[in-house]
């Protein structure tokens, strides 16, 4: 079974490499356009070390994010804002907030919106203080419609290193 998704996931990525052309790089993808704003609303799956310390709230986390062409040939970037918060128990709680500033790729897949990002700001623990968060991620947005869909991030850039929820395109 490892060996057939080995092969599969071998076959999608040389698709994916012999339809690519380098001019895709200077371009939003299609499901995207300058001036275009993206909320992104989920949970996150994963919070290293701390999923067996008692009761539980998963991290969730809010993030929007505005595309913005920069140089001559616009390239297609996004500056944004996430908010995450997570906790345990009944005084362990955590809120981060902080900048991202990110890169759309450009596969050519018409409702697919793949990106690139780094975020850095502030970690509030409510009983220790504060710590400075830096963070990088990857990213998929897959829409259904014009303003609706769902996205996927891997990295670190809240509290877990996996994130899901729904996207709104405005």
């Amino acid at each position: 079974m490892k060996k057939l998704l080995f092969i599969l996931f071998l076959v999608f990525a040389g698709v994916v490499v012999f339809a690519w052309e380098p001019q895709d790089l200077t371009k939003y993808p299609a499901c995207m356009k300058e001036g275009t704003i993206i909320t992104n609303i989920g949970i996150g799956l994963y919070v290293p070390g701390n999923m067996d310390r008692g009761s539980y709230f998963p991290a969730t986390r809010f993030s929007l994010d505005g595309n913005i062409g920069i140089g001559d040939k616009k390239l297609p970037f996004f500056i944004g804002g996430v908010a995450s918060y997570w906790g345990f128990g009944s005084h362990y709680h955590h809120l981060s907030v902080g900048g991202r500033f990110g890169y759309h790729f450009n596969w050519g897949i018409e409702k697919l919106d793949t990106y690139a990002v780094s975020t850095a700001g502030w970690i509030i623990h409510f009983d220790q203080g504060g710590a400075p968060l830096f963070g990088v991620n990857v990213g998929a947005r897959y829409f259904l419609n014009d303003w609706f869909g769902f996205w996927a991030e891997g990295g670190y850039s809240s509290f877990s290193l996996f994130d899901i929820g729904i996207a709104f395109k405005f």
